[in-house]
């Protein structure tokens, strides 16, 4: 795999402040994330080189003395079940069973933000969330925590959230599906706000928390999938706000992939719901797919703009699941979304944080993003995957693997950040060797704010 461009560092600490305003995903795509690169490795342990000064990208074949660096399973353990208990107990509020925005560890307390999409987002984060209690039997809840009332939290908040965004959609001007409704957002809507109330129900329906063949559901499934189709340029590419046009290149590096993730999840739901769209729409979702991968890895390939990693991570999660669904009849089409989301798990690894930072220990973690590395775990995740189903891409799963490991230490060390003492934030990631002052809902909820992060 070979890299396009140089990343430019300035753009990418840019988009930092932009993704406090905008979101990725996700605590708990996070927890996923992390599953999903243990379940891709036969063995939980795989060949790292012994120096880690070395340019990553030749560290497969740098040196021919080599460490083994085994992933602790205790500690990865540590890591997803704190963060379970950190989001069921701490960022639930249990009388309005709404998320809390905020949470203020040294202050004990938590507070509310108006951060629709953040809100939406957490939706998402909890049936991740759930899914994986669900699949490990929350074995790893424990020390006093009620792993019951936590998923019993993260349900009723799921459930709740979604009831207000839910019973206040509109219908698009031109009769095109519908958007969230602007007198509750407080924000025009746009396609990040139905992608990830989309992700959050089609997550509900898999885990039944929703009933999939309830008529009402199942028009909103299809009006919000319609909705965000209706915003596809001729050219393939997405506009954001609805009502706006010709806005295509704003807030590329997010909302167009979130959008794409979510007309895929939806999709996918097709395989065991027949009826949770009309099966007209689900072929418009895949000519769609194909149509933005045209605009988008155009763009991507051009040297005339500034790619930053959160385009990569979207695009990545996004496309990912379009190439699971392309069939051996289209095998070139299947190389080029390949080589496409290779490339940018490629970039995402040579990036200033994990490249430069990431790899060279515990004494460089004070100066990383928890925000970046975290979000590209997801990303990663998926990159390992595709790359470790074709035996002529080892060595590049094997690259991916030994960063994301790399993640998981500086993770777990981030979590260790939070004060012994705190009544509250416990499992929440912190930052850096600075005081944790306060944890947000957003990125996953193991990301920290002001102080704390960028």
């Amino acid at each position: 795999v070979v890299v396009k461009r140089s990343i430019n560092t300035t753009a990418i600490l840019g988009n930092i402040v932009a993704m406090a305003i905008i979101g990725l995903p996700f605590v708990i795509s996070l927890f996923l994330a992390l599953d999903s690169i243990l379940q891709a490795s036969s063995a939980f342990s795989f060949l790292l080189p012994s120096t880690r000064q070395t340019p990553l990208l030749g560290l497969l074949h740098s040196s021919s003395s080599t460490d083994t660096l085994s992933i602790d399973t205790t500690h990865h353990d540590e890591l997803v079940w704190g963060m379970i208990r950190f989001f069921g107990e701490d960022m639930v509020d249990h009388q309005t069973n709404r998320f809390y925005y905020t949470c203020h560890p040294q202050l004990g307390e938590c507070r509310h933000v108006h951060f629709p999409i953040r809100d939406l987002a957490a939706v998402w984060d909890a049936t991740k969330a759930l899914e994986y209690t669900k699949q490990f039997h929350c074995d790893g809840i424990d020390n006093g925590s009620n792993s019951i009332m936590i998923q019993q939290s993260l349900t009723d908040a799921v459930k709740c959230t979604l009831s207000v965004y839910c019973s206040t959609l509109n219908p698009i001007n031109s009769g095109e599906g519908m958007h969230l409704d602007e007198g509750t957002l407080l924000e025009p809507p746009n396609i990040g706000h139905s992608a990830l109330l989309l992700l959050g129900l089609c997550n509900s329906c898999r885990l039944s928390i929703l009933d999939q063949g309830d008529k009402e559901m199942q028009d909103i499934v299809e009006g919000l999938a319609t909705g965000i189709l209706s915003m596809q340029r001729d050219n393939g590419a997405f506009d954001i706000e609805f009502g706006k046009g010709n806005d295509y290149l704003q807030w590329i590096e997010f909302f167009p992939g979130e959008a794409m993730l979510a007309l895929m999840s939806v999709y996918e739901l097709l395989s065991t719901t027949s009826n949770i769209l009309e099966e007209s729409t689900g072929r418009d979702i895949l000519l769609a797919m194909e149509h933005a991968f045209r605009f988008y890895s155009s763009y991507y390939y051009s040297e005339e703009v500034d790619i930053s990693v959160n385009f990569d991570i979207w695009q990545i999660l996004a496309f990912a699941k379009y190439y699971d669904v392309l069939d051996h009849n289209q095998q070139t089409k299947r190389e080029e979304v390949k080589r496409y989301i290779l490339e940018m798990c490629q970039e995402i690894c040579e990036s200033r944080s994990w490249r430069q930072q990431l790899a060279r220990g515990q004494s460089f973690y004070v100066n990383l993003d928890t925000i970046e590395i975290a979000c590209g775990l997801d990303a990663l995740a998926e990159g390992i995957r595709i790359a470790q189903q074709e035996e002529d891409l080892s060595d590049v799963a094997k690259l991916f693997k030994m960063h994301a490991t790399n993640v998981l230490y500086f993770l777990k060390w981030s979590q260790d950040q939070v004060p012994d003492d705190c009544i509250v934030g416990k499992g929440g990631l912190g930052y850096g060797g600075i005081q944790v002052s306060q944890t947000t809902i957003h990125y996953l909820f193991e990301c920290f704010l002001y102080l704390t992060l960028p």
